[in-house]
């Protein structure tokens, strides 16, 4: 017989803490979004409701998509309209939300040091304080649960700022490793409902291309693990945008 309940166990009470906290917050926004209820919690666990429904197919990515876009755009609505990407953000229920860029620089260089990119590149992506705030949470698809018409987000771990379309960029990433090349239709769709959601706010074709390679460099080292089973270059379904002769991926067709 299945639980009812799902109990995730945590390495530290901070990190627990952290999670609960990034919990509350989120299912504080009024999105509309079905995030599962914390039941209860001690210093190493939390308690969540469990959720009936199945890991998203590519099918369902442009559904997943806008669940995302409505996420963010609740957020931005009703803290992120005063946060800085270059800064980290205190809450009105004092919540602290770490900035884009310190979290993931280091990381990033790393990365592009084994790969051979231009960290240059990376650090005009990464460094854009002026552009609207949405947030970060982990973007693989497995943290989507699809039940019939509804789509569930599940998994509170970490929470920083991030600029609109850096977390669609993760799913399409992760989910491009996890189950091969994503037909250029459904990538369309799943933009197409990203932005409809987010409106005003945008998320530029040449920004997501950007930001997919940033979640290339930082799942490298997941490569063969996770269900991560084929590298970002050989089903990426457009030109890589940091290549040396790429100067304008702004021109690609999405």
């Amino acid at each position: 017989m299945t639980s009812v309940l799902f109990v995730k166990r945590y390495d530290g009470p901070e990190r627990c803490a952290a999670a609960a906290a990034h919990h509350a917050w989120l299912t504080g926004l009024g999105s509309g979004v079905r995030i599962p209820h914390l039941r209860g919690r001690d210093a190493r666990h939390l308690t969540f409701e469990r959720l009936a429904g199945v890991t998203p197919g590519v099918v369902d990515l442009p559904r997943v998509a806008a669940t995302l876009g409505r996420l963010h755009a609740a957020a931005y609505r009703r803290e992120l309209h005063a946060a800085r990407l270059d800064r980290s953000h205190t809450t009105s229920a004092g919540l602290v939300i770490p900035d884009f860029a310190t979290p993931r620089r280091r990381a990033l260089h790393r990365a592009a040091a084994v790969t051979g990119v231009d960290p240059a590149a990376i650090d005009a992506v990464v460094d854009r304080p002026h552009l609207p705030a949405a947030f970060y949470k982990d973007p693989n698809v497995r943290n989507y649960l699809v039940d019939g018409e509804n789509i569930a987000v599940v998994d509170f771990d970490d929470l920083t700022l991030a600029p609109f379309g850096y977390d669609l960029a993760g799913l399409l990433v992760t989910t491009s490793m996890m189950y091969g090349r994503i037909d250029e239709h459904i990538i369309a769709r799943c933009l197409d409902a990203y932005r409809t959601e987010i409106a005003p706010n945008h998320c530029h074709a040449d920004d997501l291309l950007r930001y997919a390679e940033l979640h290339h460099l930082l799942t490298l080292r997941y490569l063969g693990r996770n269900g991560y089973r084929q590298p970002w270059p050989t089903v990426r379904p457009w030109p890589d945008p940091f290549a040396p002769d790429r100067s304008d991926p702004s021109k690609e067709p999405l």
